[in-house]
């Protein structure tokens, strides 16, 4: 069983309570930023935004034990081998304890996944082409919910179906890099169900106002993964990003509103502000990478080459950070970032968390390293 070393009780408890507070929408100062005055409800004393559903905190839907029990008596055996208890208390919590709706729902997943086999989708874009997509799992926060991060700038690949299969890939692995529920629980948190998204706008433009593309996000979200989307980093969103938002805000239930925040990066300028908010959520080499990250991609002739190679990651996975290709191919990407010590690959302890454990990985994500060997 493979598990990731997680912080201290005390930091922990700390982040928990940074959690309970992570129910709100923070908007951006920037003058050039769209989200001034979206999203926000009365002044605070202090003349901060006050979140406008700031009055759901603290009230979220927790099922009994006896609630999930009787949902889960209700479904057959075959379905009882996917969908277990933590799943139907996603689905109840969800749909605010409404039992028949939350029945009706995980059937349905359950139907989609046995069609689609979610688990075993491979893009196929990024096979051709590594530069289709630019999002990946990177690293865990505090509490060791899988971090995702995007950038629109380095993804080339704009087609509705193309996106589906690589988002529905990616929520797939960041689900199986969340760490055992026991070791989460040893700690006195609630177990790992739920991911951090940071999604860099930076290359935004009109091109990517499609609504279809939201849609896929917004649906996927909602039907198949309820209550796996823990926060969301909308960082450096451009004034055109308002059409959009407003086309799609108004189907974003209140309680996922809640759990986003709209930050800006400001390259070579002072980031006090992001930093700030990144460090309640992460580890400082986490934050570090993130910020390098955001740095790199804004960096014109660094990001016309720039792609995510799934295959190093794999190598990585199944033969250890010490490997002569792997630590060579760690190097090259070292040297491709303008510090010539970043590595995009992933956080520093995510990498570390992956080496040597194929398993981590999703099964065609597995395969990589076998084909790129078979290859040479």
């Amino acid at each position: 069983m493979v598990s990731f070393r997680l912080p201290s009780r005390s930091g922990l408890v700390a982040a928990k309570a940074e959690e309970a507070e992570e129910e709100s929408v923070s908007g951006s100062s920037s003058s050039d930023s769209f989200v001034d005055g979206v999203l926000e409800g009365p002044a605070t004393p202090d003349g901060a935004a006050q979140p406008a559903a700031a009055a759901l905190v603290g009230k979220k839907y927790w099922p009994q034990d006896e609630e999930v029990s009787a949902v889960l008596s209700q479904l057959d055996q075959e379905d009882r081998e996917i969908c277990d208890a933590a799943m139907a208390n996603r689905y109840l919590r969800a749909t605010g304890g409404d039992a028949r709706h939350a029945l009706r729902r995980i059937r349905d997943t359950l139907a989609w996944r046995r069609e689609e086999r979610p688990e075993g989708i491979v893009c196929t874009a990024c096979a051709a082409n590594r530069k289709s997509h630019y999002m990946q799992v990177v690293g865990h926060d505090l509490v060791g919910r899988p971090c995702i991060y995007s950038c629109l700038a380095l993804a080339t690949n704009r087609d509705v179906e193309d996106n589906r299969k690589h988002m529905i890939s990616t929520f797939e692995q960041a689900i199986r890099l969340m760490p055992q529920q026991s070791a989460t629980a040893a700690q006195g948190g609630r177990p790992v169900e739920s991911w951090v998204w940071v999604m860099d706008f930076h290359g935004f433009s009109i091109r990517d106002c499609d609504p279809r593309l939201a849609k896929i996000f917004l649906n996927l979200s909602a039907a198949h993964y309820p209550e796996r989307l823990g926060t969301f980093f909308i960082v450096s969103a451009p004034t055109v990003f308002n059409t959009l938002w407003r086309a799609i805000s108004r189907f974003i239930d209140p309680v996922t509103k809640q759990k986003i925040h709209f930050v800006d990066f400001k390259s070579k300028k002072d980031n006090g502000k992001l930093e700030g908010l990144l460090a309640r959520y992460f580890d400082a080499a986490t934050c570090h990478w993130l910020l390098r990250e955001m740095e790199d991609n804004r960096n014109k002739g660094l990001a016309v080459s720039k792609a995510y190679s799934y295959p190093d990651l794999s190598k990585l996975a199944s033969s250890g950070r010490e490997a002569p290709d792997v630590s060579a191919a760690c190097e090259v990407r070292r040297k491709q970032s303008t510090c010539q010590q970043h590595d995009h690959l992933g956080s520093p302890a995510f990498l570390e968390a992956v080496a040597g454990k194929p398993d981590l990985l999703l099964p065609h994500l597995q395969q990589l390293s076998v084909q790129e060997d078979a290859a040479a």
